[in-house]
């Protein structure tokens, strides 16, 4: 298991954020020009889609697993009282974003986390504007 550094996994909105953009920042970091972004940011430019991922039900599992720290995905299932298919489910999108970690132990899966909180980022109101090149994080 290995817990990132900063603690915290960000969500980052960004309205003007495109697939255009991400292909033009890759390659300025492939020529050494830009650093990729840092593993523990996911941006977005439209909210619904950072909604699909961090859902209240999956909110729920993460702060679960940060409080009661279950051995084992059955038990987090019965911690929330839900079903374990949703749950494995919500763990399993979790895990892709990199949010947690699921480790085998034998017959079951423990839900780990890698980060201590998660948190959605908004731009500024300056940042909106187009190439004002401002960045200020404001916390939800």
């Amino acid at each position: 298991m290995t817990i990132i550094p900063s603690k915290t996994f960000i969500f980052c909105y960004d309205p003007y954020f495109s697939p255009k953009q991400m292909s033009a920042e890759f390659k300025e970091a492939i020529h050494g020009k830009k650093y990729l972004q840092p593993e523990n940011v996911m941006m977005a430019n439209d909210l619904a889609v950072i909604h699909r991922i961090i859902s209240k039900a999956r909110l729920k599992v993460f702060a679960c697993i940060k409080e009661k720290k279950p051995a084992n995905v059955h038990q987090l299932a019965h911690l929330l009282h839900r079903d374990y298919t949703n749950v494995w489910r919500d763990c399993q999108v979790l895990a892709n974003c990199g949010i947690i970690e699921l480790k085998e132990k034998g017959n079951e899966t423990q839900p780990i986390l890698l980060y201590e909180q998660i948190v959605l980022d908004f731009p500024s109101r300056e940042r909106n504007l187009p190439g004002s090149g401002v960045i200020e994080r404001v916390q939800a």
